[in-house]
């Protein structure tokens, strides 16, 4: 994510009110597509009604990125201002490359408590791929961010350590558990429109002794899902320790062995598999 202003144009404080209504309206839209971040502000400034907002690339407004939704919400504010809204991106660090989905050897979702980028990720080294740039409807691109939403905040109340720690690493560490399946939904979703093999990461936490940790299966299908690979270089995120492609699950080893009854969160049982 970048930080963008956009200059909507010309708004007489007596209009303030109708011009920030068709504002907030159109990048309500290019948030539901994934090309700006949900969180965004406005302001009156010298007479101009100017936002500030986190998109998603370089060009992530750009028209043909917009649904039908989107291109409907921009006629209304160049028909209201005049003009269309001016884009100009703040941050120094845009990198030239624009990253896609395609030809990459696998994908993953992921995301953090402290992460607003996208959480679809490459196999290939974990760059994130802008949402917007993803092949799925525009419903399904908002699934993605309110799944995305739904995560953080579960992460939040994990390192919180507070009432509902176990329950938020429940649903992180689970993959039966609702964020789980929603998830893993959307994953299927995101691997029928790209033809990319496309995985559900998996927290884990906490940890059986390292011997036993090794040897834990799949708790998807309870089949072998163990990566081997070699010790040389220093392993990247990505490169991950448990790999299903029956259950399109991926996880690492966890970090911690005193979770003592918590460490079973997370692991197979028999009794899910019919």
């Amino acid at each position: 994510m970048y930080l963008a202003t956009v200059t909507f144009g010309a708004c007489r404080k007596s209009e303030r009110a109708q011009f920030e209504d068709a504002a907030e309206s159109y990048l309500g839209e290019l948030s539901r597509g994934g090309q700006i971040d949900g969180a965004f502000m406005l302001s009156r400034s010298k007479g101009q009604l100017i936002a500030q907002v986190l998109v998603a690339a370089v060009g992530a407004w750009e028209t043909r990125h917009h649904s039908a939704h989107g291109k409907a919400e921009l006629k209304k504010v160049v028909a209201l201002f005049g003009e269309a809204p001016l884009w100009r991106v703040l941050d120094d660090d845009v990198p030239e490359r624009q990253l896609s989905w395609k030809g990459a050897p696998h994908l993953y979702l992921f995301t953090n408590a402290l992460d607003r980028s996208s959480p679809v990720c490459r196999g290939d080294g974990g760059a994130q791929v802008p949402v917007f740039r993803v092949p799925v409807s525009t419903d399904i691109k908002e699934r993605l961010r309110e799944w995305q939403r739904s995560y953080r905040h579960h992460d939040h109340l994990w390192l919180a350590s507070g009432t509902l720690e176990m329950a938020a690493y429940r649903e992180l560490a689970d993959s039966e558990s609702e964020l789980s399946r929603e998830g893993r939904e959307l994953c299927w979703m995101v691997e029928s429109a790209t033809g990319i093999p496309t995985y559900y990461y998996l927290m884990r936490y906490w940890s059986r002794r390292p011997s036993v940790e090794a040897r834990r299966s799949c708790p998807g299908c309870g089949c072998a899902w163990r990566v081997e690979r070699s010790e040389e270089g220093r392993p990247r995120f990505c490169d991950f320790e448990f790999k299903c492609d029956r259950c399109r699950l991926v996880s690492n080893q966890g970090v911690s062995t005193d979770g003592g009854r918590y460490t079973g969160i997370g692991e197979f049982r028999r009794e899910k598999v019919r």
